[in-house]
């Protein structure tokens, strides 16, 4: 059976992994626009940091490929371009065609794109692929160098940190006045920020990107924005990074035809509108979800592999999955609604000046929410207690510090 495999992210890899162990009979192809092997993009900060080299991020080295009779094509001119889905075969930039039996579709997300005037300045970039840390580190050699990173979210904030620690002076710009708003309320995102704040990082938190400005060369020199005083304000910039979210990019299977709606419509066996192509990752849509985190496309690329070994699946079953972060050092927790409402409780601990805050909202017994910042233990007891919907109301007084604090059963 001819698989042609479209994307060699750490999906892809793992999916490869998983079928190598199944001792595959499959004849494999894979399509990749980077030229290196698979690697992990979640450690691409701390590559930025200089903190880990660039072999410590490479999933598997090209001969790994080989030994598993998977033909590994990774370069911009092995781009896919198109497919005919009545001809089975995949078209890539150079004009060549890959004939397939199966088709598997992993192309990931593209970075939101602001749309002010100056986006297409030189020092104006994304932060996606190992190739963007390099731009980023020639960046900070430049004598002066200043960086405003546009995205308070955990990839702008893990840029922010490294770029600080390659010696650059670096602006959080974000439209939140929290920073992780989604993942922090605002007591814990107060936190984070004066801890950042102590090791270099400037924000403005609460403010609207207007515009860049460049010099006569065409390069990036200023960032205009509204702060949260609706003050106008000039940020001086030799390099800007735009982290302000991915979308999943469907482009590909639009133009085939295929089911789309924000990401490529999968079922359960993660196949798409044609049972012949499978999809995962972040650039596929199962009923109302999309799926950024890495937990949930390794168990879709199990599924995928199961499918082709022809071992049946049960199927991919989403499951809500709590924020663990790690913001330059600062261990973070958050899951459920942990901004109480009418009718809910908070219990508390709020030890700012130890670093430590821990907050559970309750509702009828049972826990709603939980947040951690500092002291993240007992994390995945709470989750599991809220995922049962178990009461608590035997332990409530103890509840607050974690499980260890228990009386003996």
């Amino acid at each position: 059976m001819k698989l042609v495999v479209v994307g060699n992210g750490m999906g892809s890899v793992r999916m490869l992994e998983h079928l190598a162990e199944g001792h595959h009979q499959h004849d494999i192809v894979v399509l990749s626009e980077e030229s290196s092997p698979g690697y992990n993009r979640i450690l691409l900060s701390k590559l930025l940091a200089g903190s880990i080299d660039r072999e410590s991020i490479e999933l598997k080295a090209r001969h790994w490929y080989q030994e598993h009779g998977i033909r590994l094509l990774s370069n911009k001119c092995h781009k896919v371009t198109g497919i005919d889905r009545t001809l089975k075969q995949v078209k890539t930039v150079d004009g060549e065609f890959y004939p397939y039996d199966k088709l598997i579709l992993a192309t990931g997300s593209r970075p939101v794109s602001i749309p002010v005037g100056g986006a297409n300045l030189q020092g104006v970039m994304f932060f996606r692929q190992s190739g963007d840390v390099d731009l980023m580190l020639e960046s900070a050699r430049k004598e002066n160098a200043k960086a405003v990173v546009i995205g308070g979210g955990l990839l702008g904030l893990e840029c922010a940190s490294g770029l600080v620690k390659r010696g650059m002076s670096v602006t959080v710009v974000d439209t939140n006045p929290t920073l992780l708003g989604r993942q922090l309320d605002g007591t814990a995102g107060e936190m984070l920020r004066s801890e950042l704040e102590t090791r270099g990082i400037a924000f403005r938190c609460g403010a609207r990107l207007q515009q860049y400005l460049g010099n006569q060369k065409g390069w990036v020199q200023q960032v205009e924005i509204i702060n949260d005083q609706s003050q106008q304000e000039y940020l001086d910039a030799s390099l800007v990074v735009v982290a302000a979210g991915v979308r999943p990019e469907g482009s590909l299977m639009q133009s085939a035809g295929l089911e789309c709606d924000r990401g490529v419509m999968v079922n359960e066996n993660m196949q798409t509108s044609d049972p012949d192509i499978f999809a995962f990752g972040e650039c596929v849509q199962l009923r109302d979800s999309l799926f950024g985190l890495v937990a949930p496309v390794y168990e879709q690329a199990q599924v995928v592999s199961e499918q082709l070994l022809g071992r049946g699946s049960k199927g991919f079953v989403p499951v809500p999955i709590p924020t663990r972060l790690k913001v330059d050092g600062i261990d973070l927790f958050s899951c459920g609604e942990f901004i109480a409402g009418e009718g809910d409780e908070e219990l508390l601990v709020d030890a700012r000046q130890y670093g430590v805050y821990r907050k559970i909202v309750i509702h009828n017994n049972r826990i709603k929410g939980v947040l951690l910042y500092g002291d993240v233990s007992g994390g995945q007891w709470y989750q599991n207690l809220m995922l049962q919907s178990d009461d608590i109301s035997s332990f409530r007084q103890q509840l607050i510090f974690g499980q260890h604090f228990l009386p003996a059963a």
